[in-house]
């Protein structure tokens, strides 16, 4: 249950936030002396959302720090796999 909240957080803060805006999250998250923190509101260029998002605080800044080791440019697809460090498969 925990991984499906996981992947819907992600995809969302993927689809809303820069990386800036998760690294100044992620700093607050941390800093936050709750064990939960509440998401009321999202603004983005032109749109805005609200509602209320209840959640271990230490779920969000998984979420957060994942994203943020993806790199700016999120997940990479490959045309062409090289294994040939891994040898012969027996």
């Amino acid at each position: 249950m925990e991984s499906l909240k996981l992947s819907g957080i992600k995809s969302f803060l993927r689809r809303t936030k820069t990386t800036a805006e998760l690294e100044a999250l992620a700093a607050s998250t941390f800093a936050s002396a709750t064990e939960e923190v509440t998401i009321t509101s999202i603004g983005t260029e032109g749109t805005s959302s609200s509602g209320q998002i209840s959640m271990p605080k230490w779920l969000l800044l998984e979420a957060i720090e994942d994203l943020l080791a993806e790199g700016t440019h999120g997940r990479q697809l490959f045309a062409i796999a090289d294994r040939s460090r891994y040898g012969t498969a027996v």
